[in-house]
């Protein structure tokens, strides 16, 4: 029989998310016969006799256990007075025990702190239930910080709270990200303005706004004249500060009713909107005559430099045309306006036909030439080149991509060129807007047929390859499309796993179709893949609402590593973690370069595409270049600034020093064969001491060799420059398939 010697509350355990330690202490603490806040102890008597009750538990042990749990924690009474806080709340805080005993946790409230929040978690705890939630709290100092809060509540017996426990972390840099991550997906980190998804959101507000007769509106294709040069003379940092007040100058020039956004690049989209289409030459002239008074003065970009530049303006009137239709009419213009350049009236062009090609349902609506018009750029015909494509003409060519882990090739992204009679190769660009959605249609039959063709060729040579297609979200909702693949897949005796589609950038409308059809080519055993992340339409919302096994990250965002190093880094990390958690396959396109490369392998992207790794080839070139194709980087060392940066960023973002041994540390070597400067090897070695002190010096490199990647940077006397942005040091490891820059 046992003989309880004093009354206990008995603790409810399932109270808070402290983490497996904090739960496995409480539940043992709960137990009948524990006391949480006495030294009481309850003794049980077996049947023998013998005292078979646990050793007690003291304040002193528990106090102990609770400062080893990394969270702030903290218990109060019943009326919310604070009887223990944990040494992890006074290294938040900087309050200490003694400061805050006795005390209502109110006292962390500011003027900052939301007054929803703190009501609700007051009417929360007076009704006895648990709260979660984030409030802004300030230290001893005064600073802010972001606290995850979870407070619960403790009852005896009978159900009576006796006390409050709380758990408390401060997630400032999570919500800062947050915040930035979710600024950055509707701004250009560099102007400030709008970017192509916001672009998309307002171009389809404007295009309802118009279907129900609320005027017409002009959209403009803006490219700087003389960006490269200033970009290739003065360096990227003053690039940005050009891209920046040419911005800010022409926001000051436009109407309130106008919208700007940057596509990339030198390139800026405008929207200007009331204008009567009878008169829109008119009215043009002299809103636009305002807007070039932005580029009337030089800019000046830093004390001693100063720059003149000019632009070029290709508009189109729209008033049914989707978003994509009206940019790709627009563009065509500016390109038109520049390839005269030399020879042009005025810097602005306006194609006030307003055509559209009425499709429906999500295909691609597109500025379709005449029949007999010349297609710019290719000296014939829409006719003639959409005869040439589907009578001979189109070639599949076959870009690796690589797996950065291993350097073996995961696969091949098999990608449309159209080969005229005179050995002209026309990249897709020159001959998309001039098909209609059977042609479209038709493309993908056939560059699936190619492809699957080539696989199995190689197969017979003993070559066992994979390979992607790409598939544009119109096609993707035709109810024919799931027996297209089966049927091509069973001809060509190809497993479907071998087979990845990539569905295109395309605004689509009807979702539940797509979806439908989505699942059918699944169910085929096919991979599925959503390619150019980041480059316009792709969106949270398809990525959950399809199932992807593959996300590719568009090259447009890799590309900002020499520019946006730190942004750029932010984001693919994000998508390393997003893509673990959802089960992706991760690919980084645009890997032009050792450095980003190398920042894309250090950072852990599972795979790679780009000219570094590999071009898009003829099919009769692949099998030689699989045999000569050599190590793009050697694991272990770091060849490039960007990757230098990258791997110092790892650390950085955690507010760790670095790992093991200095002499061991890949940055180690590094610095020493680039000549780097005393100051830069100085920080490095601070990274690697264990006096606690690495964070001040720890930004101090991360600022250095920022600006060695982003070439804002004085180099001092005799230190070399090799390395810089993403110059390889390694001999032997040559920088091969350099390309024409139109390719």
């Amino acid at each position: 029989m046992g003989i309880r010697v004093s009354p206990v509350p008995a603790l409810m355990c399932s109270l808070f998310e402290l983490g497996d330690f904090m739960k496995a202490l409480l539940s043992v603490l709960a137990r009948p016969g524990r006391d949480f806040f006495r030294r009481e102890r309850c003794l049980t008597t077996g049947k023998d006799g013998v005292n078979t009750s646990p050793a007690p538990v003291s304040h002193a042990l528990l106090a102990r256990a609770l400062d080893t749990v990394s969270e702030s924690s903290l218990i109060t009474d019943a009326e919310q007075r604070i009887i223990y806080a944990n040494g992890a709340f006074t290294a938040v805080t900087g309050y200490s025990g003694q400061d805050v005993m006795g005390r209502n946790c109110r006292f962390l409230q500011g003027p900052g702190s939301d007054t929803l929040t703190v009501a609700a978690l007051r009417m929360t705890l007076a009704r006895g239930e648990t709260f979660r939630g984030e409030i802004l709290n300030y230290r001893m100092d005064g600073t802010p910080f972001w606290n995850a809060l979870t407070v619960s509540p403790l009852r005896d017996g009978d159900g009576t709270v006796t006390h409050f426990v709380s758990v408390q972390r401060d997630v400032t840099a999570q919500k800062s990200l947050r915040d930035r991550l979710r600024f950055l997906a509707l701004h250009d980190p560099v102007t400030g303005l709008p970017n192509r998804t916001a672009l998309d959101r307002y171009l389809c507000e404007l295009a309802r706004r118009h279907a129900g007769g609320a005027g017409h509106a002009a959209v403009g294709v803006i490219d700087l004249d003389d960006f490269k040069p200033v970009n290739d003379t003065y360096g990227h940092e003053a690039g940005d500060a050009l891209l920046m007040e040419f911005a800010r100058r022409l926001r000051l020039k436009m109407r309130e009713t106008d919208f700007l956004a940057r596509l990339g690049g030198d390139e800026f989209v405008i929207v200007i909107e009331d204008l009567d289409p009878d008169a829109a030459q008119e009215q043009l002239g002299g809103i636009l005559a305002r807007l070039h008074e932005a580029v009337d003065t030089a800019m000046s970009l830093s004390p001693t430099v100063s720059v003149q530049i000019r632009m070029s303006l290709g508009l189109a009137l729209c008033s049914v045309d989707s978003g994509d239709a009206v940019l790709r009419r627009a563009d065509a213009v500016l390109y038109d306006l520049k390839s005269r350049k030399a020879n042009r009236d005025q810097w602005w062009q306006l194609d006030d036909t307003a055509k559209a090609s009425a499709r429906g349902s999500g295909g691609p609506e597109t500025l379709q030439a005449g029949p007999n018009e010349p297609v710019p750029g290719t000296g014939l015909s829409a006719k003639a080149l959409r005869d040439r494509l589907f009578t001979g003409g189109l070639q599949m060519y076959f870009q690796p991509v690589m797996d950065l882990r291993n350097e073996k090739i995961h696969l091949f992204e098999a990608l449309a060129r159209l080969c005229l009679e005179d050995g002209t190769v026309l990249l897709p660009g020159a001959f998309l807007p001039q098909l209609n959605q059977e042609d479209i249609d038709q493309l993908f039959r056939d560059g699936l047929e190619q492809t699957l063709k080539q696989l199995a060729d190689w197969d017979r040579q003993g070559n066992r390859l994979r390979a992607s297609v790409n598939l544009h979200p119109s096609t993707l909702l035709n109810p024919e499309c799931p027996h297209w693949v089966a049927s091509a897949l069973e001809r060509h005796n190809i497993a479907p796993h071998r087979l990845v589609l990539e569905l295109l950038e395309a605004p689509v409308e009807d979702r539940e179709s797509q979806r439908r059809i989505f699942d059918e080519l699944l169910a085929l055993g096919v991979g599925m893949a959503q390619d150019d992340l980041g480059a316009g339409h792709s969106s949270i919302r398809r990525l959950t609402a399809l199932a992807f096994d593959t996300v590719k990250i568009d090259h447009k965002i890799t590309a900002q590593l020499s520019t946006s190093p730190i942004t750029t880094l932010t984001f693919l990390a994000s998508m390393i973690t997003m893509g673990q958690d959802m089960g992706w396959q991760v690919v980084a396109e645009g890997l032009e370069d050792s450095g980003a490369t190398e920042a894309a392998t250090i950072l852990g992207v599972p795979y790679g595409q780009g000219y570094h790794l590999g071009r898009p080839m003829p099919a009769k070139h692949v099998l030689a270049w699989i045999s000569a194709v050599p190590s793009t980087r050697r694991q272990d060392t770091i060849g490039t600034f960007l990757g230098a940066l990258t791997f110092h960023w790892q650390f950085v973002r955690l507010g760790s020093p670095h790992p093991g041994p200095l002499e061991a540390c890949p940055l180690t070597g590094f610095l020493a064969v680039t000549g780097s400067a005393q100051e830069a090897k100085t920080w490095h070695q601070q990274q690697h001491s264990s006096a606690g002190q690495h964070l001040p010096p720890s930004r101090q490199l991360l600022q250095w060799l920022t600006e060695r990647v982003t070439g804002n940077r004085g180099v001092a006397p005799g230190a070399a420059t090799a390395g810089c942005g993403s110059t390889s040091i390694h001999p032997g490891n040559p920088e091969f398939f350099v390309l024409p820059s139109d390719l």
